[in-house]
């Protein structure tokens, strides 16, 4: 559940401050106390592969907020109620209980698949959470650092004609199958993973303070285009080595790269 957790609301927040107050929720909501220790929300830090909390800034950001109050006892921390309400409304459904896709789908009766092949579909489905989580995680930043160096415009100013014209072809396209949920405003989620590390050498200097080593981020998204190929074309990896070499990947860019507060 704290995976399902973390990838669903972790990932998508901003500040230390914020994933820390998601984070007593999903411990109310999981254990039924609502009181938690700093230390103790720094080891679900951990777990999601995040950077853990500042002990001393924590202590002086939920002195200052107002979801944030003492617990019981020193070194004890909950939220207030209108916090809880407000993260129940976003996030509670995580609790509901609802039959699996693959269930609803009646995946086990596919034509023409042996229950080998489905075994396979079902192991490549867990490599594209992890694939889906890595690619957003650095859309957003992108998003992010672009946002803060260019302002509102950033798209405008930061993409070359190439992006914006395979941005609006994709988005004109979309327009013809209107069945289907467009990608989002967001021009970032119409452009390949080449232009994300395009837009990235672009303006190396803004994104060092966060990623570090701009190589770092080269030898990740080449090492796995491949991958995410296979992975797109709904192909199938035998090597669990592939599969490792993803998680490892993934994990890397975790510790790797820094939040934007």
């Amino acid at each position: 559940m704290f995976n399902t957790f973390a990838h669903s609301c972790l990932l998508s927040l901003h500040t230390k401050k914020e994933q820390a107050e998601a984070i007593m929720w999903f411990c109310q909501k999981d254990t039924g106390n609502p009181e938690i220790s700093l230390a103790t929300i720094n080891q679900y830090f951990e777990a999601a592969c995040l950077p853990k909390l500042n002990v001393t800034r924590a202590k002086t950001a939920f002195a200052k907020s107002k979801n944030v109050c003492k617990g019981s006892k020193s070194g004890l921390y909950k939220l207030t109620l209108p916090a809880v309400t407000a993260f129940e409304k976003e996030y509670g459904y995580l609790w509901e209980t609802e039959p699996q896709i693959e269930d609803a789908a009646g995946i086990s009766r596919t034509s023409y698949l042996s229950d080998e092949e489905i075994s396979q579909a079902q192991k490549m489905a867990q490599l594209y959470m992890v694939l889906h989580c890595y690619e957003n995680s650095a859309r957003k930043l992108v998003e992010l650092v672009l946002y803060r160096k260019l302002g509102d415009n950033w798209w405008e100013i930061a993409a070359n004609s190439a992006q914006k014209s395979k941005v609006k072809s994709r988005k004109e396209t979309e327009k013809k199958h209107c069945w289907l949920t467009p990608r989002g405003d967001n021009p970032l989620f119409y452009i390949d993973w080449a232009d994300l590390l395009s837009l990235i050498r672009k303006y190396e200097a803004d994104f060092l303070p966060y990623i570090k080593d701009i190589k770092f981020v080269e030898l990740r998204f080449e090492e796995l285009e491949r991958v995410r190929n296979i992975t797109a074309h709904n192909g199938f990896l035998p090597n669990s080595e592939d599969f490792q070499r993803v998680i490892l990947s993934f994990k890397d860019w975790c510790r790797q790269t820094t939040n934007i507060q």
